[in-house]
């Protein structure tokens, strides 16, 4: 019988995945509206300081990248990325058949984070380097740039899947031997990566998005460094005239 819901399991893992992925969305749904319920006070209370503690770190996170303004921007992109991820690890650990299958333990759910983050930081690039810009990136001045954004996608993906994949291996393979204790120590541990991987998956994700804006922001310095020198020699062709 656990062998047939094995295998059946395993048939529909594709499904399942798409299902929990949509399971992790309609809890953060929930959760935002349960932690904007009552709006925002000016004596926040402990809700409202952990809210604004989280927030702050990817504000932080988003000032960061030198040359834009791009908070309002980059701040939704990370945290949604972070809690999607880290909602989705946390499946691992509930004791509910199908639901406790962590769509990140399988290689289509981080693939499919992967491609988010880079599409995202591309649509970044678009709106502060303009849709021009952020495709001469792909290109320039590597032509064979486009294969750099190939393996951020799957040094993303690998990454993520390679760790809570592994993690959530050796949780079943114990459970086969020691159902009973020894799992929830593995469970316990596994709380470690599944906060520590959406954290290296956003700084990641951020300094992908700094590097795509940073190849215009030298290109305007150098404008300004080439137009300031002009400026130079014409006030000394100047001087050497009178």
């Amino acid at each position: 019988m656990e062998e047939h819901a094995t295998s059946a399991i395993e048939t529909y893992m594709p499904y399942i995945v798409v299902f929990n992925f949509a399971l992790v969305g309609v809890v953060l749904v929930v959760l935002g509206k349960l932690a904007v319920r009552g709006g925002l006070s000016e004596e926040p209370g402990p809700r409202q300081n952990l809210l604004e503690f989280l927030l702050d770190f990817f504000v932080g996170k988003a000032e960061e990248i030198r040359g834009c303004d791009c908070v309002k921007t980059v701040v939704p992109l990370l945290a949604t990325l972070f809690a999607m991820i880290f909602i989705s690890n946390l499946l691992g650990v509930i004791p509910i058949p199908v639901i406790n299958q962590p769509p990140t333990a399988y290689y289509s759910g981080p693939l499919a984070l992967a491609l988010c983050a880079i599409f995202g930081t591309l649509y970044v690039s678009g709106v502060f380097n303009g849709v021009f810009g952020a495709l001469k990136h792909l290109f320039w001045p590597n032509p064979l740039q486009l294969i750099t954004e190939v393996s951020d996608v799957m040094s993303l993906s690998l990454r993520l899947y390679g760790n809570i994949a592994g993690e959530h291996m050796v949780a079943l393979l114990i459970m086969g031997v020691a159902p009973i204790g020894i799992p929830l120590v593995i469970h316990f541990l596994g709380l470690i990566p599944a906060f520590v991987q959406p954290l290296v998956f956003v700084l990641l994700t951020t300094s992908f998005i700094a590097g795509a804006i940073k190849h215009e922001e030298h290109k305007e310095e150098r404008e300004v460094v080439a137009e300031a020198q002009e400026e130079r020699t014409k006030v000394d062709v100047e001087a050497q005239t009178a």
